[in-house]
């Protein structure tokens, strides 16, 4: 016969002075009693019989949580956030103050101010905790094109250390293949390059990835930089160590290094960046078509640029070190590669002028709307 709720509480609250007063070998058996009759754990039963828990409380605090943002609050926070292409709450919370004017100016978004006051002080966790159920996630198996160069491996030195952070126009540079399910044939890959110091991103799809279509793209990607590009770091592959790129980067003085083989983590920012700048819009299905080769540019070109460098916010990892058994990482503050720009002090004040008369005009709403119609017809 099974003991009552009430029957159980008793039991375990007249138990409890003896098992505080006994050894370890005792409160075993006390233990073991207590479980077969009560049917409770025995990891419950070690909690609550522990001297910091007072069973003789009747009227025990209720801990339910009370939510201080509700359905509306939440239905405007999850509109913004879909807008800006789901960011994590760290990311999101720095900025949100400045999506929402921004959406407020192109009347994208009318929201009572006493909801706008609130979402500018909710915090990441709460984001986080109240989008969780909002979110999706697809996993696909992705297959890595990247063969090593045999050549010039002695000539292009290897980056043994970071580069100096502050100064603009030193990145990372990759390639990412769109080649299906099969790496058979002539299919369309997209060259990316990440500067270190802002972040800014910038990527040029290629059909195959031979040396000439590698040095073009690598031509068009520097024109749209808007600071000169200095220094290239990819990897080991044959698309990047041949002659004809070392010879251009020789003519026009770019500094040109390599990350060690079979070490992904030496080219971080732009392996991050394949993904969110490119896997996420054009997803990890076959290209291989002349037209989709000109619909992925004029996307790159254009809605891509304007949205990602301008409007969502990265994190960069500033310090890491071990304490005792585990890894701690620093992050900096949440900002755009635009911020990023406009707080560097290398970068010329009349750039600063050209880039905030270029973000003035940008209604982000209405990128991302043109941005997901082209990625339908791509």
């Amino acid at each position: 016969m099974k003991m009552s709720l009430k029957s159980r509480k008793e039991l375990v609250r007249k138990t409890k002075g003896r098992y505080l007063k006994v050894d370890k070998s005792q409160k075993v058996v006390i233990l073991d009693e207590l479980s077969k009759n009560t049917g409770l754990s025995r990891n419950y039963l070690t909690q609550i019989l522990s001297a910091k828990i007072d069973l003789t409380c009747k009227n025990p605090i209720n801990r339910k949580r009370h939510e201080k943002y509700d359905a509306t609050d939440i239905f405007y926070l999850t509109k913004i956030w879909r807008i800006f292409d789901y960011p994590c709450g760290q990311r999101f919370e720095p900025m949100l103050p400045e999506y929402i004017e921004v959406l407020e100016k192109f009347k994208e978004l009318i929201i009572p101010t006493s909801i706008k006051e609130r979402l500018c002080k909710i915090k990441s966790a709460t984001i986080d905790r109240r989008l969780e159920k909002f979110r999706t996630f697809r996993h696909s198996k992705v297959f890595s094109t990247t063969k090593p160069g045999s050549l010039l491996k002695k000539q292009i030195p290897i980056k043994t250390s970071s580069w100096d952070e502050t100064r603009l126009g030193y990145g990372e540079l990759d390639t990412v293949a769109h080649c299906g399910a099969s790496a058979s044939g002539e299919f369309i890959f997209t060259l990316t390059y990440t500067d270190i110091a802002s972040q800014w991103t910038i990527s040029e799809a290629v059909m195959g990835k031979g040396q000439k279509g590698i040095k073009l793209a690598l031509e068009n990607i520097a024109k749209r930089l808007p600071f000169p590009l200095k220094g290239i770091d990819p990897d080991n592959g044959s698309e990047f160590i041949n002659w004809q790129l070392y010879n251009h980067c020789l003519a026009n003085n770019i500094e040109f290094t390599r990350g060690r083989p079979y070490a992904k983590n030496d080219n971080a920012h732009i392996e991050q960046k394949n993904y969110t700048h490119v896997r996420k819009l054009m997803g990890y299905g076959r290209m291989d078509k002349e037209c989709q080769l000109q619909k992925m540019n004029d996307l790159y070109w254009n809605e891509q640029d304007f949205y990602k460098n301008f409007f969502l916010s990265n994190k960069k990892l500033i310090e890491k070190k071990r304490v005792n058994t585990k890894i701690v990482k620093k992050y900096d503050r949440a900002r755009t590669p635009y911020q990023r720009l406009m707080e560097n002090v290398e970068f010329p004040k009349s750039e600063k002028v050209k880039l905030r008369m270029i973000y003035d005009k940008l209604n982000p709403a209405e990128i991302k709307r043109s941005l997901d119609k082209k990625i339908s017809k791509i």
